[in-house]
């Protein structure tokens, strides 16, 4: 089970990964904020993986 911890690590990042950016999405959307040229989705999901990378950097 040791050899799987960093997939089960990886798979769990990806999963709350997956709900920050569905909840973020959903909270943009009823804002009624858009950006331009339909870009919203990329963008948050930009921010979403840029602070990812920023807190993967702290642990």
């Amino acid at each position: 089970m040791k050899a799987f911890r960093p997939l089960l690590l990886a798979l769990r990042a990806a999963m709350l990964a997956t709900a920050v950016f569905w909840v973020a999405l959903f909270i943009v959307e009823k804002a009624g904020w858009q950006a331009p040229l339909g870009a919203t989705e990329p963008v948050i999901f930009f921010v979403v993986f840029f602070f990812g990378l920023l807190m993967a950097g702290k642990g």
